[in-house]
């Protein structure tokens, strides 16, 4: 099929090129030459090289020449005295947009439409831009004056649209199917031109109804009377045909439909809000962008080679230990390396081994078995560890295969788009690969946002949401909406979400933006100044902190710090350790230690702990310290070492009781003595994180320097419901307006200074509620430090 040229006039070479390559991917099979400028620097244009064009356009079915402005129509005509006369017969020169009139133009000629045909869809184009941009020239304040003859003439170009009366001389048979149009724009240029391209090869006449909206019939060849329909997502479209191929043409529209309004080989077009405009560390910003989904090879698809097996399984597991130790320090990342030795996996693995067993059902068998005893543990969170297993296993399993570890960061560098990275499981060491500068959102079918791999993640500053099982339903390309903030997963968002969420995001950037502008400025109400800190668990939280203007640190969690030792870290360890922190933040800045807090959802090695039903509510925090009061006092001596140099203070955890404190507060003592007595000594406080403190504070303010509640812990034991169980966390959001009056009424009685440390703290809808009463600090989340406080400054 012989189609009809396409020529694009403009003063810009570049921008003439450029609508030339827009309008080849709307209509692939087009012919169009470029004439712009003068075949020199600068602009202008040149009849010659219009007439060239024109020549090398025709192949036989004619031309249809766009024009910009000015002299370009004076040079067109001349060019059209330059060629054969028969070619000049053959050319029209039409005064359509130039940039939407070249793509319906070149939609219209790649399906075989005739010159007059072309330049009528060309003059047409305006029509769907004026829908989508409504215009009243009368009652707009515009400087140019806009005739209102221009209005009425566009919108005559969209009147074909209206349905029109059933032709009663038409006596064919008509074949009829109808369609919803999923496209996230509805029936827009793409979609339409798809549409038009998928009906040209057949022999039949197709017409399209809007019948919801009473529009049409238009004709289905026609490209900007499909878009003059007005069809928006979810909206059904009935399509007529007519003629020997009507069944074939009504089946392409099907399979149209099917691919989801895309023509064939087509990607879906760019939706994101891309990694680069996200807030630094925060994590918590709307995401939008399209999937790429990544799954581990099935183990159907791979074999094993070797024949000696614990040969193999020696040699994928120091494949695995090189692999984990090359994506960093990270201490989680430590932690599942320490777990290639640790003896009961490990001797599981060996002994299955020995007994004759193939290397890959050893490892995974070690794996299931060390799983179930993770299962049986008694909090979530403990149990949640259990994914930590299961990737090391599949990573030894994936090794003794020999297929290679990692390939994700890869697989996002070639992906040609910044992703929504979507897996089942979220595991440390894919964290750990992934770019927060080339990654919009995670997204993972198991896990929850306390899982390793999510830890890691959003220490990046990348939104994470896990534990959604939709993600195993997800194909790569589709687009995908992240709202962290409420856990929201949108697939495929239509229009009106897209652009609510765009609007969202954006105004969540420019407030992410102005709060950064003054991060390292205080926060002031009510003319006192209220300390912003940031809770520390790692030397990169106390970094981050400082990178976003913390005032310190309201909280360093030792039993974090320490979580992947196997030994009692030493008085000098630990001084070496709470020394950097400290010089990370900056040495003015306040740092709070808060002392071992082990037990339930935190063990660690060199605590040791019987077996308890439930540990929640046992032996944890400053109760087991009763039982290694000597690891207390050598920590106690470590910070009055580093207190000596910096601003630090200490705090108790998990306290019920006075007697509890009085007794803390002489193992204090014994340090002070231990350390002879030195000038500099850390002001001593106590955490609120159970009721029975908290509704008793008074009775504590003589015996201790400050305050800090963890509101973790204390929502928790407020709602007696487990804070790493999904199953319950509705029963806690309900208590939390309960736990903010209470914090609120121990402020108003307390003469010591009282700070929050938990999550609440974060949460800008109760920190003015927290402030009004009289909290002096909040430690919140590093990367979170700038939007806290700026809703500080904003308290009403």
């Amino acid at each position: 099929m012989t189609n009809v040229g396409l020529v694009v006039v403009s003063h810009s070479a570049p921008l003439a090129a450029a609508a030339r390559d827009l309008a080849l991917d709307m209509g692939r099979n087009a012919v169009i030459v470029a004439a712009g400028g003068t075949g020199g620097d600068g602009f202008g244009t040149n009849a010659e090289l219009i007439a060239s064009a024109i020549e090398e356009a025709d192949s036989g079915a004619g031309v249809v020449v766009l024009v910009d402005l000015g002299s370009a129509v004076m040079s067109t005509e001349m060019a059209l005295e330059f060629v054969d006369p028969d070619l000049a017969e053959r050319t029209i020169v039409a005064p359509a947009p130039l940039v939407e009139g070249l793509v319906v133009a070149a939609v219209a000629a790649s399906a075989g439409a005739d010159r007059e045909a072309v330049a009528r869809e060309a003059m047409g184009a305006l029509a769907s831009k004026q829908s989508d941009i409504p215009f009243d020239p009368a009652t707009a304040d515009s400087p140019d004056g806009l005739s209102g003859a221009a209005s009425s003439d566009v919108a005559a170009s969209g009147a074909a649209a209206t349905a029109a009366p059933p032709d009663t001389t038409d006596d064919r048979e008509w074949h009829s199917r109808r369609f919803v149009v999923d496209d996230p724009a509805g029936l827009h240029a793409r979609p339409a031109g798809a549409l038009v391209a998928a009906v040209a090869p057949y022999d039949a006449d197709v017409r399209v109804y809007h019948e919801l909206a009473g529009r049409g019939p238009v004709l289905a060849r026609s490209m900007t009377s499909l878009i003059s329909l007005g069809v928006q997502e979810g909206d059904e479209i009935l399509v007529q045909a007519t003629g020997p191929d009507a069944q074939a043409a009504l089946d392409a529209v099907g399979d149209l439909a099917a691919r989801g309004w895309l023509a064939e080989g087509e990607s879906k077009p760019e939706t994101t809000i891309p990694a680069h405009m996200r807030s630094p560390g925060s994590g918590l910003e709307i995401a939008v962008g399209p999937a790429l989904v990544w799954r581990v090879v099935p183990r159907e698809e791979v074999r094993q080679t070797t024949e000696n097996q614990m040969e193999a399984y020696l040699e994928a597991r120091e494949t695995v230990r090189a692999y984990l130790s090359s994506l960093g320090t990270d201490p989680i990342l430590t932690l599942q390396v320490g777990l290639l030795d640790d003896p009961a996996y490990a001797s599981r693995i060996i002994s299955s081994i020995e007994a004759g067993n193939p290397a890959e059902v050893a490892v995974r068998a070690a794996t299931s078995n060390t799983v179930a005893d993770y299962q049986e543990l008694p909090t979530e969170y403990l149990r949640e560890r259990s994914e930590d297993v299961s990737a090391l296993g599949e990573l030894l399993v994936q090794a003794l295969h020999g297929i290679p570890l990692g390939g994700l960061a890869t697989a996002i560098r070639d992906f040609g788009r910044d992703p929504i990275v979507v897996l089942d499981s979220l595991t440390p060491a894919l964290a750990s690969e992934i770019d927060a500068a080339r990654v919009i959102g995670i997204l993972a079918a198991t896990g929850s946002s306390t899982g390793h791999g999510a830890l890691i993640a959003s220490a990046k500053g990348i939104p994470v949401i896990a534990g959604k099982d939709i993600a195993r339903k997800i194909n790569d390309g589709e687009e995908i909406a992240l709202e962290p903030r409420s856990g929201i997963v949108t697939v495929n968002p239509t229009r009106e979400q897209l652009r609510e969420l765009l609007r969202a995001s954006k105004e969540q950037a420019r407030l992410d933006e102005v709060a950064r502008a003054h991060a390292h400025e205080p926060a002031i109400f009510a003319g006192r100044q209220i300390y912003v800190r940031a809770n520390v668990a790692t030397t990169d939280d106390a970094r981050l902190g400082a990178e976003n203007g913390a005032d310190g640190s309201g909280l360093v969690r030792t039993e974090v710090l320490f979580a992947d030792w196997e030994h009692l870290p030493s008085i000098d360890e630990q001084v070496a350790i709470f020394s950097a922190i400290t010089q990370a933040l900056g040495a003015d800045k306040q740092v709070i230690i808060r002392t071992w807090d082990v037990g339930a959802d935190k063990p660690v090695a060199f605590f040791e702990s019987n077996h308890e039903e439930n540990p929640f509510l046992g032996v944890r925090g400053i109760r087991l310290m009763r039982k290694f009061s000597q690891a207390l006092i050598d920590q106690f001596r470590a910070i009055i070492r580093v207190a000596q140099h910096a601003d630090v203070r200490v705090m108790i955890p998990m306290v019920t009781n006075v007697s509890e404190v009085v007794w803390a507060r002489r193992m204090f003592n014994e340090a002070v003595q231990a350390e002879g007595r030195p000038d500099e000594l850390p002001m001593f406080g106590m955490m609120l994180e159970t009721p029975a403190a908290l509704l008793n504070v008074k009775a504590f303010d003589e015996k201790v320097d400050f305050f800090s509640v963890g509101t973790n812990d204390l929502i928790q034991y407020m709602a007696a419901a487990d804070r790493g169980n999904a199953d319950v966390e509705d029963i806690s959001a309900e208590v939390i307006p309960l736990v903010v009056d209470l914090i609120a009424d121990a402020a108003r009685l307390l003469d010591s200074p009282l700070g929050v440390c938990g999550d609440l703290a974060s949460s800008e809808e109760h920190v003015p509620q927290l402030i009004r009463a009289g909290v002096a600090s909040l430690s919140v989340r590093p990367g979170l430090v700038p939007r806290i406080k700026q809703a500080i400054r904003h308290i009403p």
